[in-house]
């Protein structure tokens, strides 16, 4: 009496662990689609703050990092953390090094990094324009990464979906 309930119950545990997978694999797509819209605006209101207020990069750094939402907000906040520290690390290296603190907490793939990591070419080293010139490289290449992750979730985010259900029911089959 008891068998065909455990069953029934084990059975509904393994569809529902396949649709939590599923989704957990639709928003993360969504995810790393706003944090590379977050990232964009950032360097948006980067470039704003060394155009016209003319801003350190430290304070330009704080000044953006407190416009943005975590986990961004971290990247920008430890940059300029350490940079006022007065480590004897270039501007490179430590944007390098915030980065790799705060990467494992976003949902952003190797290239986004890689396009992320570009940014701190010229910081420090170049003057003005040639930081502006870098940000402005940056957004452009952001953009082209923007525009696929979007692509990627129209097209992926059902799949995920519809694949954690169906994986979930055949697995149930199967022990059936």
């Amino acid at each position: 009496m008891l068998m065909p309930f455990c069953k029934a119950a084990g059975s509904l545990c393994i569809v529902a662990a396949g649709m939590i997978f599923g989704e957990s694999k639709a928003r993360a797509l969504g995810r790393r689609v706003r944090e590379l819209e977050q990232f964009q605006r950032s360097l948006k209101l980067l470039e704003i703050e060394i155009s016209f207020s003319r801003t350190l990069l430290p304070h330009a750094f704080q000044a953006v990092g407190r416009q943005l939402e975590p986990p961004l907000e971290e990247l920008y906040r430890a940059a300029a953390g350490k940079l006022t520290a007065g480590e004897e690390r270039s501007a490179r290296e430590i944007w390098e090094d915030a980065l790799a603190g705060v990467y494992p907490q976003t949902f952003l793939t190797a290239a986004d990094r890689e396009i992320i990591s570009g940014l701190g070419v010229s910081l420090g080293v170049s003057d003005q324009e040639g930081q502006l010139e870098q940000i402005g490289i940056t957004r452009q290449r952001l953009e082209l990464a923007l525009e696929t992750a979007r692509e990627q979730r129209k097209r992926n985010e059902k799949m995920w979906r519809y694949l954690g259900l169906a994986g979930g029911a055949a697995l149930v089959i199967l022990l059936l």
